[in-house]
Formats: C-alpha cells, structure tokens, sequence
C-alpha cells in the first residue's frame, strides 16, 4: 500500500526453496544418467503433446510448424495467469507485462504500438477460436486446457491474417462428467488468488461449466507522495469468469455457448522518475513519488460465443463460429515520474468497442488428403479519447525555456558573451518566480522602452532588489502587460497555479474486415508430404479525429493549440486487400523424424494514428512478411524431444510506434512510422525424460535484426535521418521437474524449477540517452531462477504447493523514456518484480 515501508512483506521463504532445490536437484542430474543405464526395467517415455494448429487434432510432432504448446499443468508449474507470464517459456514469444489494457504482443521482435486503435496487431491473438483485438488480449488463464504459439505468418489457417504470429488460447471445453475444484493462493506483496470451476452433466445431451478466478496483488514499490488519490501504481486487481453450456442433439452435432467476463480496477504501471526532480535517480530503491491525478487501470470486458460443429460423415465436418465482444478500457498514468507540478504530465486513455465476429469453416479428413478452409467476417466499432493533462504551472516552465531560447539568442546575436546573460540572470527556472521575472523584464526594458516605462511605475530600476518586490505585490499586473504586448498567451499569472489544461484527441472508427483461405496438406507416401494454402483478406477503414480543448476558462481565449492542432470532425476512409499463402515441403525420414521447409507471406492492413491527423492523408502502409524457415523435429530414443529451426523474416513497411516532437508540437507523442526489416534468428526447444523421476528442458533462441526506418522526428524535436540499425539478442530458459519418491506423507512430491536468461543489448543501441549510463541495473541481464515444490494426495483430492519467482532478487530496469522525457527533463523507467513467495492449496472433488 502506499507510503508504507516494503521491508516487511519480505520473506524467507523463496531462500529456503532454492536451497532444497539446489540440492536435491544436484543430487538428482548427476545420477541421471547412471540410473537411466541401471534401471533397465523402466520407461522413460516422454509424454505426447496434442494441439490443433492445424484444425485438427494432431501430435505437436506432425506438425511442420514452429509451434509451442503450453499446457494447463505448465501454467500451473510456472504459476502463470496472463500472456506476459509464459512469455519467458516460448522463444520468440513476448508479452509486455507493464499495462493489461494496452499490452504488446511481439513474436520473433516484431510487435506494434499498444496505443492507437486505428491499427491491428502484428501478432493475432485467439481466444477459444475468436480473435481478439488489441484491447482485449490480455485476459486471465481461468480453466485454461492450452496455450498454442504459432511463430510466422498463419492466415491460411486462422481467421485473420496474421503478420508475424498467432496465440491461440483454448479454454476447457464442458464436458459429460461431475468434477469441480476450488484453489487457493497466498504470498507476499498481499498476493491473494482465488480460482474455481465446476463441471456436471444435465443429461445425455447437455453438460455445463462454470469458473471463475480473482487476482489480486499489492504493489512492488512505494508511492511516498502523501496526497495521492487513485489506485495503488502497480498493483493487480483483475477478475475472470467463464459459464458455457454444451448441448449434443445428435452424435454428430455439438453447440455450444458461453459467456465470459473480464473485470479489472487496478493502479497504473509505476512511472519511476529518472531526474533529479524525482524521488530518486536510482530505481532499485523501489520508492516512487508520483503526483498524478487518479491513476488507475481499468476494463470492463463481456462477449458471447455460439460455435457449432457438425460432422457431415467421417470425412467432412463443418465449424460456425459467432460471437460479439465489447468492452470499456481507461487508463491514467504519471508520464514525469515526479511530484513536481511544474513538470506535471499525465495522460489517459478512455475506449468504449465492440466487435462482431464470424468464421465458417470447412474439413476434410481421409487417408491422405487433408483440407481446412473458411469464410471470416468480423466488424469492430472503436470509439477512443486520448487526453494529455498539463498544469497551468508546466506551461509556464515551457514558456520559460521559450524566453530563455528568444532571449539568450537575440543577445548573442547582438554581440553580447555568454558571462553576461549569466549575470543578467538567464537562463531563468520559472517565470513565476519573482527574481526570474524580474531578470526577463529587466532584459526586455533594455530594447522596449514600453516596457521601460512599466518599471518606472512599479517604482523599480531593472536588475534592482525592489523589481523582484514589485511584482510579487502587483500579482499577475505585470504578466497581462507583458503577454498582451508580445501576443503571447502562454505568458499568464501565478493565480493559474494548479489548474489544468487538457486536450481531447476523439477518434472513431468502423472496421470491416473479410477473408477466405484454404489449406491443403497431401501426404505422398510414408515418407513425404506437402502442403499448401491461400488467403485473400480485405479490411475497410473508416475514421476520424476531433481535437478540442479544455482551458483554464474564458479568462485565457487566446491560449490554444497549445499540444496539438485544434481539429473538428476529420474523416478518412480507405481499404487494403492482399493475397497471401504458404508452401510446405516435409520429410519424415522415419516416424520419429520430421524435416520441413516453408515459404511463408503474410500481411497486416495499413491503418491511421490516433494521435496524428496528418495521417488522414497519409495513412500508414499495410505491413507485409515474407518468411523463408527450415525445421527440425525429433523423438529420439523415447525420451528426448528437439524442435528446432532457422528462419528468415523479410518485413516490408513494418509499422513501429517512436515518441515524437515535430516542429509545432508542444510535447512529443507517440507516432507510427513505417520501415523495412529483415530479422533472421534461431529457436530450440529440447525436452528429456532423463529417468522416470527427472525431466530436463532448455528452451533457447538467438535473433539478429536489420532495419531501415523513415525519417522522423525524435523526442527532442531533432530531425532522425540516421535510420539504418543492427542489433542481436539471444535467451534460454533451463527447466527440471522431479517426482521424487519420499516415503513422508501420503501422496506425491513434485519439485519444478526453471531459470530464464535474457541477455541486455542496450549498450548496442545507437540512439542511446547519457543518462543511461548513470542508471544502476539498466545494463544487466535478465536473470530469474523460479521454483515450486507440490505434495498430491495419493486420492487425487488436494494439492498443495509453496513457490518462489525471481529467487535470486535480479533486478533490470525497463527502458528509458516517457513523453516528458526531453521537453521537461524528465524521463521515466520501469523495474522487474523482486523476489516473491507463496502457497497453493487446490481441492478436487
């Protein structure tokens, strides 16, 4: 909770569980092997895995694609509940975990700005066969069967294109059985989780299930600013529910519906200030003071879904898919990082959407020949207000840096060296500030003899003790009078300390998006096969910008446009279309072994930025992918199983999100520009039942990426015609689960522990900010070692577990930047979770 002191919540507890897992697992891997030659009586099989990338249900193995499949149990192991969780277990796969309502999905490096409503995702995220769009992704892993991750383009097998990847999450499904379970789960930092589910049998024909989870968690850090008003920055308060009923009128038909919720009222990411007028210059402290007015997080998300499968005769069968989801997203975050009202800066996003989506699809399955394809129509109404809220007293920073710019200019141009304006009193801090007024009209005397004859009747000299005296008693005279002169407007009074400027960016759009695909898969003979698919999509944009203002009332008209051009009512529409396809050639040398080689196009329809009306004109280009990728898949020896690959990414126009100040811009915002990439990279994953107790894994990846981006203007308002950059990142994750056999306690022990590695590539990076440099962990490396230890009841009924994330307390900050960042000296951060501990207790009936 705000203000209160961190150190408490800490516990011993994630200590004492890398101790046991260290050791016992020492123990264990290197008497692996051994045991593996001495136990010669038993199997060390490693399990089937079963998806349906492919629109049926197929052994992970079979499957010539660059897939991951997380399991219900793998969530559970890993104590996730959202996509930024597993994010660290599936190469190529990110999730941002900072922001729910405004998360970024990236596969392979390519995401897309998590800000603009006028554009899709690179990465298409399905939710039980729906796709969702940008706002609605991130949703809680309530009775979740599966999590499946395609990498590369997939529009031949989903209902919409898909650039760079898909996420398909399966929820568990209802089914002809009794069974149900509550779980519970407490730790530190007041986590507190709560889950259910029931499933039952009406009868022969009908069969529910119902579930529901609530995550709650308190924050990280400390917000030591004593007047704050909103939700606790950081913490988590999100929940799910789920209801959907199966009624099976015949053997070969199966509808179903179902209804989910999604409710989430939290703080806002933490901003940490990064300047000297934040808490502190250095993040590990955990110790924040941020000013923003209610800050918090917010989404109010419902959808319907009717699916409906019928199975034609044992070779065809058919899948009608509809469903309408709408959700309410606000958001308020601190974009300064600092209790400061002369740099306040916040901004807040409000969406109210809905989309409408269908797909019918077709499947053909026999002997050799398998077909899938399908008609998709989705419409998306979007209405979204992007507010940018500065205070009276940030305006007049910003117009004090104005007049030092005028100023200080014009005196050196006239010949005057820089000691003398130090001694005349610039650059000034604030012009509320009586001495730094003072200096201004002292300077300006010098030139305007109007202004002359203002300090001769406020009875002062300039550069005089008394001038300062003088507009301290005369309030905000001197202002109207200086401002009025000059047709200034940004130069008012102290009286306006602490009102509030705000400008409304209102955009609203109609999407129309259609598409058909077909795939086709022929197995030649035992040992080779071929596949090949097409899809043509459609999307038809409409949208538009409002800009207005709220000012400080009608005592200032004339301060307008102060952040963006006042717009009324702007309008584009526009439309893209693409064909785009795949072709897979694969080998099984035998039926443990796959090779496979795909060519691979994908594409994204173009849009418009939210934030820019100039792309009403100019909206931006369509994204397209072509990928070129070899893979390997392997079952050797019953017990080890490799998936591997290299691929080849060629990016055409990807659309990227840059923070922004074009000339004219009162601070910089974000802005979509388009540029060319070409990404190549390798990915591994290697699993091996080691001996019937123990399973290892290392899951890796190694990217390297060429990019060339249009020229744009940075933060700083500097033209950026330097474009051409490299870069490189490579991460593993180590896993090892143990069954041991302990003889204490009637049921099953079970230890799992995992470390994920990232390595830090910042100190590559070209346009790197100097105060990088001064920031502790900026250019560490992720490191995090997890653990669980879980006891089963030999009757299958309860389950209990203690874990630990981050047991080693690696600390790495986020990146460095923010909206006020180079207007207002202010950039801002963010930092990993710390170490945290907890306890499960789950009972199944």
């Amino acid at each position: 909770m705000t203000g209160v002191n961190q150190q408490h919540r800490k516990t011993p507890l994630a200590f004492y569980i890398g101790l046991v897992c260290s050791s016992a697992l020492y123990s264990q891997v290197s008497n692996a092997l051994e045991q593996q030659n001495n136990d010669k009586n038993t199997e060390q099989q490693i399990e089937v895995m079963t998806v349906t990338a492919q629109k049926r249900v197929q052994n992970l193995m079979d499957v010539p694609v660059a897939i991951d499949s997380v399991s219900a149990k793998d969530l559970e192991e890993t104590n996730s509940v959202l996509l930024g969780d597993i994010a660290d277990y599936t190469p190529g796969f990110k999730f941002s975990k900072d922001g729910v309502a405004q998360a970024t999905a990236t596969m392979r490096g390519v995401s897309s700005s998590n800000i603009s409503t006028g554009g899709d995702p690179s990465v298409a995220i399905f939710y039980d066969d729906v796709y969702l769009p940008r706002a609605a992704q991130s949703v809680l892993f309530a009775d979740m069967q599966r999590i499946e991750i395609l990498k590369g383009p997939q529009g031949t097998l989903f209902g919409k294109n898909a650039a760079a990847g898909v996420v398909s999450m399966v929820p568990n499904a209802p089914e002809q059985s009794d069974e149900a379970f509550v779980k519970g789960t407490l730790g530190d930092y007041g986590l507190k989780r709560f889950e259910g589910m029931a499933n039952t049998a009406l009868s022969d024909e009908f069969a529910i299930r119902v579930n529901a989870m609530s995550n709650q968690r308190d924050s990280y850090l400390d917000n030591v600013y004593q007047d704050y008003r909103g939700e606790e920055l950081g913490n988590a308060n999100h929940q799910a529910a789920r209801a959907a009923a199966l009624w099976t009128p015949t053997q070969s038909t199966k509808v179903q519906l179902s209804y989910d919720y999604d409710d989430m009222d939290q703080g806002y990411s933490p901003a940490i200030g990064l300047s000297p007028y934040a808490y502190s210059m250095n993040p590990l402290d955990r110790t924040i003071e941020n000013d923003v007015i209610d800050g918090h997080e917010r989404r109010d998300m419902d959808a319907w879904t009717l699916k409906i499968n019928h199975e034609f005769n044992s070779d065809w069968s058919g899948k009608l898919i509809s469903s309408k989801r709408q959700w309410q997203v606000s958001g308020r975050d601190d974009a300064d990082g600092t209790a400061d009202k002369t740099r306040y800066l916040d901004t807040i996003n409000f969406e109210d959407s809905d989309i409408f989506y269908n797909e019918l699809q077709i499947n053909y399955s026999h002997d050799k020949l398998n077909y899938v394809g399908g008609i998709t129509y989705s419409k998306e109404n979007v209405h979204q207000t992007t507010t940018l809220d500065i205070t009276a007293d940030t305006i007049a920073r910003l117009t004090s840096d104005n007049l030092n710019q005028m100023l200080g200019g014009a005196l050196m141009q006239a010949g005057v060296p820089a000691e003398a304006l130090g001694q005349m009193g610039l650059p000034i801090d604030h012009i509320w500030k009586p001495a730094d007024w003072a200096s201004v009209l002292s300077i300006l005397a010098m030139v305007d003899p109007s202004v002359a004859g203002l300090l001769q009747q406020l009875g002062a000299e300039p550069f005089s003790p008394e001038l300062a005296a003088a507009i301290s008693a005369t309030g905000d005279l001197t202002y109207q009078l200086i401002g009025g002169g000059l047709g200034i407007a940004e130069i008012f009074g102290p009286s306006y300390a602490g009102k509030m400027w705000s400008e409304d960016i209102i955009n609203n759009g109609v999407f129309n998006s259609y598409g058909i695909y077909s795939d086709v898969d022929y197995q030649y003979n035992d040992q080779w096969g071929f596949t090949a698919g097409l899809r043509y999509s459609r999307d038809e944009k409409d949208f538009s910008w409002d800009i207005r203002e709220r000012s400080f009332g009608a005592s200032l008209p004339s301060l307008t446009e102060f952040l963006f051009p006042l717009v009324t009512n702007l309008k584009a529409s526009k439309d893209w279309s693409k064909l785009t396809g795949r072709a897979v050639v694969r080998f099984q040398p035998d039926a443990d072994q796959l090779w496979f080689l795909s060519y691979s196009t994908g594409y994204k329809s173009g849009g418009y930025d939210s934030l820019d009306p100039t792309s009403a004109a100019n909206p931006y280009a369509p994204e397209e992918v072509k990928n070129i990728e070899l893979g390997y898949k392997a079952e050797l020896w019953q017990s080890v199983r490799v998936q591997t690959s290299i691929y080849n990414m060629d990016l055409t126009n990807r659309q990227r999100s840059v923070s922004s100040k074009r000339p004219g811009d009162g601070v910089a915002v974000p802005l979509i520009i388009n540029g060319d990439q070409d990404i190549r990279g390798m990915e591994l994953i290697v699993d091996w039942q080691a001996t019937s107790a123990l399973k290892l894994g290392v899951v890796t990846e190694y990217r390297k990426t060429e990019s060339s981006w249009e020229q744009f203007y940075n933060g700083d308002g500097d033209l950026v015609t330097d474009t051409e950059k490299d870069s490189s990142a490579d991460a593993y994750t180590l896993t090892a689960d143990w069954t041991p056999d302990w003889a204490f306690g009637d049921g099953q022990w079970k230890v799992h522990v995992d470390y994920v590695y990232e390595e830090n590539t910042r100190a590559d990076d070209p346009d790197m900010l100097a105060i990088a440099k001064q920031i502790p962990a900026y250019f560490a490396d992720s490191k995090n070692l997890n653990a669980r230890i879980s006891w089963q009841s030999n009757s299958d009924h309860w389950e209990v577990a203690v874990f630990g994330k981050n047991l080693t307390d690696n600390e790495m900050t986020g990146g460095i930047g923010g909206f006020a960042a180079a207007v207002l000296g202010t950039p801002i951060t963010s930092l990993n979770p710390p170490r945290t501990a907890g306890v499960e207790v789950k009972y199944q009936f």
